[in-house]
């Protein structure tokens, strides 16, 4: 039987079982180095797991969030390839950078609302000049706040970048 590569990847070769859709999304992304959107992944991922649920390769227990998918015999016992012409992204066992993953998405979501809060406050500004005084310091230390989270959002994705640069091959 032929996979696509990342589940081949995922479930052979990381052996993950016990799983949730999220949590294989986010192995997912992982693997493509962050160059999708986890939305998209989410749905890509989860017509993979109906695929598998409807061969009678995964089962489910479990309601909702809470659902947990894991491998049947039936699949430890087949001798699934990957399909050719995938991609093929070569995973450290030793170092699970999925962390990497969710901090560089963490700090993302709270440069938008810094980004928000900044775009606010230059708006009283216009709305308010009177303001503008005790505003200049709030937009200052929001300004900041914008930088240094802008750093860390750079430094994660290059460093990520760098962990799948040359272990991707078509």
């Amino acid at each position: 039987m032929k996979i696509s590569a990342e589940m081949h990847k995922l479930l052979v070769e990381r052996t993950l079982d016990g799983f949730s859709v999220i949590e294989l999304r986010d192995e997912y992304v992982f693997l493509n180095a962050s160059n999708i959107d986890s939305d998209e992944a989410r749905k890509k991922v989860y017509r993979q797991i109906l695929r598998f649920l409807k061969q009678g390769w995964l089962r489910s227990e479990g309601r909702g969030r809470q659902k947990r998918y894991f491998q049947t015999d039936s699949f430890k016992a087949l001798n699934v390839e990957k399909k050719v012409g995938s991609v093929d992204v070569e995973m450290s066992s030793k170092h699970d950078y999925s962390l990497l993953v969710n901090e560089c998405n963490q700090y993302k979501g709270e440069l938008e609302i810094v980004l928000g809060e900044i775009e606010e406050y230059q708006s009283l500004n216009v709305r308010f000049p009177e303001l503008e005084p005790k505003l200049t310091t709030l937009l200052d230390e929001a300004k900041e706040r914008s930088a240094y989270l802008l750093g860390k959002v750079t430094g994660l994705t290059k460093v990520l970048k760098m962990l799948y640069e040359g272990k991707q091959s078509c």
